[in-house]
């Protein structure tokens, strides 16, 4: 069935509880408590040990951020980071291995007419534009959460499944803190999300009236006649020539940013525009303060929908007050814009926490309801395709998206990189400058950098209130005021050609053109509202020497004026790997796009050449680390038309030289010594193995550096044959580092991986693994004298250690999750020694005692212990220090008695019937479920399954059962019944296996099943003249009986002792 998506903000929303931050203690376990209290109400009790377990793993993870892509929701050629398939991991134990999960995850349907139902999936939440549904697992689905997550990724028309994960704003004072603590009252807890009060109690407010969806615009319409080099082409609209004019607001010798960005001599021209609407997609904003609500239009509590999007935590009303606080009214501040059209989104809540699915809905819903400009302070460091969608959903319907970089410059340093969605080359991406002029090193820097505006302003802020702000996210507002100052003035233009008179009337503080740390320059808003547009800012630029930088991850707007023109670009590439150039053209109304040709040069060398036809084009270029240039031109020499076009660029590294080491099986085999390997992340969820081989004993300590906040390294280790212990204790652009470990010979593996998402991208980077080594000759367990030292074991692994007199002890202590075998073993001890070891309760009672001979080993008798913490205590009859013991245990758990249908795929219906007294092991607690049923099992558990009532009618005799054989009444009362018969030559055979077929008709006959003659074969391989052939068409027809693959049975094949259990199981169950 095809799915009727809605978009109702009324609907019951996936509200994932994101970690909270940790600037102090007591505001941690607030925020803690807090979301436990939202996370119950929404999901149960049932994940609060999830979530205090995640939510107090992290610290605050900073803001920001932007924007996403460009060409159309998911079209042809759409820019993404490329990368194989996801590689294959291993499950990892310790705390930090739960932080990777998410609550809810984001589907993406490739059509949504391919949208239908599927199985153990509940839908939260749907979105029509971006034709994605939150999801999560059904409350009845229960397992391996990956391989819920690959059923979802092989549905048919799933074009892919990402992680909700969180975003949060960025804080930037103890002050702000503590401000934003204040609303954490009992009411706070009370009162449940969910709460059923008529909407009449709630206070009217404009600003949660209902909006009118205003007509949007197709940015593929756009004509490249909008853009131009005279101001003729493009009537103002509300923004005539007005006369001089200072404002009157009282505070405004406070906004020192006003005068650095021209907005001041920018008022002489135009300072308002209510003909479009700016959207706030934040924590809310002040709905009652004097200096913004005149500038407040209707908009929506993403958070709780039957409350205003008032603000309980500050920030969006201090970004609200940059944008369009109430000029010229004798009160306050004066915002970039006096008259404006606002529209607050809350999708943060009272902490600034929110999820990608929360983001993406308010630019959803800021776009479907009219707005023009989203100004976004929220973000992540990792790459996700769900916001490129939503941000191609937002630039083709003329929406223009502007956030902030990020404010991590100083605390990450080198590894800082511009936060998504600001990244993406299609959003407006802002950093901050210090009222001197430079880039505030605190502002992320990064090739994604547009450009700059003022770090500290003085603005708003809640209970009608004025303060100072700083960060990046009180500069994307002041550039977001300034778009839309611009499309009064050029109501024809679409995002592009704002973002590009943006940049193009910045000031230029860095290198000539764009530069990592200030983009473009600082906004100057004098400049841009007296501006006009060029068609090719890069000119001149038609000789390799002339290129223009062509940044990565960027878009650039460029000119082809005629067959003799020609533009040069320079892309710097940071490591081997391949260059992508996205190329669109924009020709005039009625125009085809001429034959363009790309040329990449290289090192002095004509490197690969590229025509194209299509009015869009992606292009590959393998490339090594170093300057590309890539030449535009047409590649016919009569053409004289000219064309307006538009290049993004993205980059993925080559694999390193470690690669293929995506599995286990397939670790990259290291040296056992200290050393430094380089590797990166250069596909879809990549892990990388290896493996390293000690011969001795030894000490080991493994640390992991990366070289960019868009990783969050995670590091596992495991001994071969042991389990894997992760350690992701710090968050993005943090080192992780294991305790000093000992190590005994043997294998040991490593696994690294990005922890940042499960499907984390590639990624443009490299981490450094640092394996700090030393051998160690002394015994590595001590002290371990005590029963309170002993040593935790761990099953399979082997410890080492040596007895230094006579009087010492070593202890040791496993513990037993559930009831299992248990067997000691021992060894490496000499001849002349005789070491013992004891084994006891927890009540310290011995359970078993062992001593080495002359051989030097020994193993202990196999026990069923129960679960529960147990002790091992050993010493020797002399010391020995020249060589070590070595100890391990093995532990099988058993299920139902049986220690080998752990995993297997009958498991449930052995236990059912097992604890129904129908079936029995084989001995030594095994079940043995693939070994062939014999006739003489088949027939013991047919009868003790359905015990048959038997008189004194004599039943035949057989010559291989006499009155003693193990199976002989159970045979006998079988045969009386007519469910079975013995051979002509007077035997029964009772050791020999049944086949499938027999195994069904003991089983038919025993239930009493009617035999059906078919009238054409029951399986592919069963004609219907078979002896077996009635019962098996009867059994089928019932449902019972399944076959072994696409319709076929395999009569003739052997009978397990699992096949049996389970048919068997079906009708005796039922």
């Amino acid at each position: 069935m095809n799915i009727d998506y809605y978009n109702d903000v009324n609907k019951k929303q996936d509200r994932p509880v994101p970690y909270p931050a940790s600037h102090n203690d007591g505001a941690a376990a607030a925020r803690a408590l807090y979301r436990a209290k939202r996370l119950v109400r929404g999901r149960g009790a049932g994940r609060l040990a999830l979530l205090t377990r995640g939510g107090l793993r992290r610290a605050f993870m900073a803001l920001l951020l932007g924007s996403i892509a460009l060409w159309g929701l998911s079209a042809p050629g759409a820019f993404a980071p490329g990368g194989d398939s996801p590689a294959g991991y291993a499950e990892a134990s310790g705390s930090a291995a739960l932080a990777e999960q998410p609550q809810s995850w984001l589907l993406k349907w490739s059509d949504p007419a391919l949208a239908h139902d599927l199985s153990g999936v509940e839908v939260i939440r749907r979105q029509s534009e971006a034709a994605v549904d939150v999801v999560r697992p059904a409350a009845d689905v229960s397992g391996d959460l990956e391989e819920w997550l690959r059923h979802l990724r092989s549905a048919p028309g799933v074009e892919y499944v990402h992680p909700n994960h969180r975003v949060q704003v960025l804080s930037n004072s103890s002050e702000e803190l503590a401000d934003s603590l204040e609303p954490m009252d009992a009411s706070d807890l009370e009162n449940d999300a969910d709460d059923k009060r008529p909407a009449e109690e709630e206070a009217a407010s404009p600003a949660t009236e209902e909006v009118r969806a205003a007509d949007s615009t197709d940015a593929e319409t756009t004509s490249s006649s909008l853009l131009t080099d005279s101001p003729a082409a493009a009537e103002p609209q509300a923004a005539a020539k007005i006369a001089p004019f200072k404002a009157n607001d009282p505070e405004l010798s406070k906004q020192k940013h006003l005068t650095q960005i021209g907005a001041l001599k920018a008022w002489e021209t135009i300072r308002e525009h209510t003909g479009i609407t700016i959207a706030l997609v934040d924590t809310g904003v002040d709905l009652d303060h004097p200096d913004l609500k005149e500038n407040l239009v209707p908009g929506v509590n993403l958070v709780d929908p039957k409350k205003q999007p008032d603000d309980d935590n500050g920030h969006g009303t201090s970004v609200a007050g940059v944008i369009a606080a109430k000029g010229n009214n004798g009160i306050g501040v004066a915002g970039i814009l006096w008259d404006a059209k606002l529209m607050p989104v809350k999708a943060l809540d009272q902490w600034g926490d929110g999820t990608e699915q929360d983001l993406g809905e308010g630019i959803l819903y800021a776009v479907r309801n009219g707005a023009k400009v989203v100004v976004l302070s929220v973000g992540l460091h990792r790459y996700s395709p769900y916001m490129q969608d939503i941000v191609n959903y937002a630039e083709n319907h003329g929406v223009l998206l502007v956030a902030a970089a990020g404010n991590d410059g100083l605390t990450l340093g080198g590894k800082a990189a511009v936060k998504y969605p600001a990244a993406y080359p299609t959003v407006l991406a802002v950093g901050g400058v210090k009222a001197d002029g430079q880039p505030d090193p605190r502002s992320n820097p990064g090739s994604e950098l547009d450009m700059l505006a003022p770090w500290n302003v003085y603005t708003t802020g809640v209970d009608g209130t004025y303060k100072k702000e700083e960060g990046s996210s009180m500069a994307a507002p002041q550039v977001a005021a300034a778009a839309a100052l611009l499309m009064a003035q050029h109501p024809g233009f679409q995002p592009y050609q704002i973002r590009e008179l943006l940049r193009q009337t910045a000031k230029d503080i860095g290198p000539k053109g764009t530069d990592t740390t200030s983009g473009y320059g600082i906004l100057q808003l004098d400049k841009a509202v007296a501006a006009s547009l060029s068609k090719d800012a890069h000119e001149p630029n038609n000789s390799i020497g002339a290129a223009t930088t062509f940044p990565l991850m960027s878009q650039m707007i460029a000119e082809l004026e005629s067959a003799k023109d020609q533009d040069w670009y320079m892309v710097d590439v940071p490591f081997d790997g391949k260059l992508t150039i996205y190329f669109k053209g924009m020709p005039e109304s009625g125009q085809a796009v001429p034959v363009v040709r790309f040329t990449h040069y290289a090192g002095g060398k004509q490197l690969s050449a590229t025509d194209t036809k299509l009015s869009t084009k992606t292009m590959d270029f393998d490339v090594k680390k170093g300057k590309q240039y890539i030449q535009v031109q047409y590649g016919s020499p009569e053409e004289r038309q000219a064309l307006v076009y538009s290049l993004m660029s993205s980059f993925t590294m080559s694999p390193d030289s470690y690669e293929p080491n995506d599995r286990m099986a397939n670790a990259f085999k290291l040296e056992a010594k200290s050393q430094t390997i380089t590797g990166s992340f250069h596909q879809t969820a990549d892990r990388d193995w290896f493996a390293v081989t000690f011969k001795g004993d030894g000490k080991l300590q493994l640390t992991l550096e990366g070289s960019t906040a868009r990783m969050d390294l995670g590091l596992s280790i495991q001994r071969e044959g042991g389990s894997l212990t992760l350690y992701d204790e710090n968050g993005e652009g943090m080192n992780e580092w294991t305790p000093v470990m000992s190590v005994t010979p043997g294998t040991y593996y490593i696994r690294v991986h990005n922890a940042i998402s499960l499907e984390a991208s590639p990624t443009v980077g490299t981490y450094k693994l640092r394996l700090d080594y030393k051998p160690e000759l002394t015994d590595p367990n001590e002290p371990n004298d005590k029963s309170y030292e002993a040593l935790l074991m761990n099953p399979g692994t082997e410890y080492k250690g040596v007895i230094h007199s006579t009087s010492d002890i070593d202890w040791f202590q496993f513990r037993m999750a559930s009831s299992g075998i248990v067997r000691m073993n021992a060894g490496g001890v000499p001849a002349d020694a005789s070491l013992r070891l004891e084994v006891y309760d927890k009540r310290m009672d011995r359970i078993a005692l062992g001593t080495t001979g002359s051989s030097g080993k020994l193993q202990t008798q196999e026990q069923v212990l129960q679960p529960g913490v147990y002790y091992v205590k050993l010493t020797s009859s002399k010391p020995f220090t020249n060589q070590y013991y070595r100890l391990s245990f093995q532990s099988e758990e058993l299920i139902s008695g049986f220690r080998d249908i752990k995993g297997h795929w009958a498991r449930d219906e052995i236990v059912s019937m097992a604890g129904s007294g129908i079936v029995n092991g084989v001995g030594n607690y095994r079940f043995q479920p693939e070994r062939n049923i014999t006739r003489a099992e088949a027939v013991a558990m047919i009868v003790k399954a359905y015990k048959p009532l038997t008189g004194n009618v004599v039943t035949k005799s057989f010559s291989d059962v006499n009155s003693s054989h193990w199976a002989n009444d159970a045979i006998r009362k079988a045969v009386q019944q007519g469910w079975v018969n013995g051979f002509p030559d007077g035997t029964f055979k009772p050791d020999r296996p049944i086949t499938r077929a027999e195994m069904a008709v003991m089983i038919g006959h025993a239930e009493g099943i009617t035999a059906r003659i078919p009238t054409s074969r029951p399986f592919q391989d069963v004609s219907q003249y078979e002896w077996y052939s009635s019962m098996l068409h009867a059994m089928k027809l019932e449902g019972k009986l399944k076959g072994v693959g696409p319709n076929r049975f395999k009569p003739d094949g052997k009978a397990s002792r699992a096949e049996f259990t389970v048919l068997l199981y079906r009708y005796y169950k039922d």
